[in-house]
């Protein structure tokens, strides 16, 4: 047995970004499994073969053990809620998600931006997961963005891109964060109320070298997380992004201090829009779930795509 602490060696393994798949099998009985999966590879052009790794600790492992087809669906970029529901969901993985079957009667999920069906090529043990070969009979793609992964929780390349980037037209190009530490928001007062850490932007294509640059220069332990809100003002041509970041212990620094997230709600703050975005910080925080606002100052839409961590 190995001495290596495996909570680490999770995160370490997670460091590496992913796409997030469900991969889906019917047994001989008939009954629909599924599982959400990012140890997902392509293997070889000829014959053309990709691979799985189905843990043994699965309800469904028994099926992928013997079946004689499966299939792989690449989850697009809106797909996060898929993603979980396979992760966690103990009934009918299937009653309330819409698929139809491919060829061979395996479950093909609808809105992925790929998918693969696959025949069995060969099965090899290991340790505690096998390792799942399939040769590829038949594939399709939307060239929808796929959902990434990775110990941060969900990301999508396609909306999360103009995170680093501002239109050339804009006048002013801010990058700040939202720093949470123990419950608490590291914030810095002003005469014109509270005010999250933000930089300005020298580069058009900069913000997360900016914005780490600052927290560096403030000797602030920080980690950044996830894009959070990206919007504009019209008018004044001003950009801002903000990210989820963490702090390790909520202590008073140079900066400011850290202020229970609940209390802000009440606080005056230096804008509106850090105020909308705070109060919808504090909500989804509480329900676990977090997305990316996309918009200007006054009406946006927000992308679902990140896990509570």
């Amino acid at each position: 047995m190995s001495n290596l602490d495996p909570k680490a060696l999770r995160q370490a393994f997670g460091t590496f970004l992913t796409g997030v798949t469900v991969v889906t099998a019917k047994s001989a009985s008939g009954e629909l499994v599924g599982f959400t999966a990012n140890s997902f590879t392509s293997v070889s052009m000829e014959p053309p073969l990709l691979l799985v790794c189905p843990g043994k600790s699965l309800g469904s492992y028994p099926v992928f053990e013997n079946c004689s087809h499966f299939a792989v669906n690449v989850l697009a970029q809106d797909q996060q809620d898929i993603s979980n529901h396979f992760a966690s969901f103990d009934g009918d993985r299937f009653a309330d998600v819409d698929w139809q079957a491919d060829e061979f009667g395996t479950p093909i999920l609808t809105g992925a931006s790929t998918h693969f069906s696959c025949s069995t090529h060969q099965r090899v043990d290991a340790g505690d997961h096998m390792v799942l070969f399939g040769e590829i009979q038949a594939f399709s793609s939307t060239g929808d963005e796929g959902l990434g992964y990775s110990n941060q929780g969900y990301f999508s390349l396609g909306l999360e891109r103009g995170a680093g980037e501002a239109p050339a037209t804009v006048r002013s190009f801010r990058v700040g964060a939202i720093v949470e530490a123990d419950g608490a928001i590291l914030v810095k007062g002003s005469e014109q109320g509270l005010r999250l850490p933000t930089v300005e932007v020298q580069s058009r294509t900069g913000a997360l070298a900016a914005i780490r640059e600052h927290f560096k220069q403030a000797n602030l332990p920080v980690e950044l997380g996830p894009a959070y809100s990206i919007f504009d003002n019209p008018k004044t041509g001003d950009y801002s992004v903000y990210f989820r970041a963490s702090c390790d212990e909520a202590v008073a620094t140079d900066y400011g201090t850290f202020t229970p997230l609940d209390s802000l709600a009440d606080a005056k703050l230096a804008s509106e829009p850090v105020k909308n975005m705070l109060n919808r910080y504090a909500l989804e925080r509480h329900t676990g779930v977090f997305g990316l606002y996309l918009g200007d100052e006054q009406d946006g839409e927000v992308h679902t795509l990140h896990p509570g961590g």
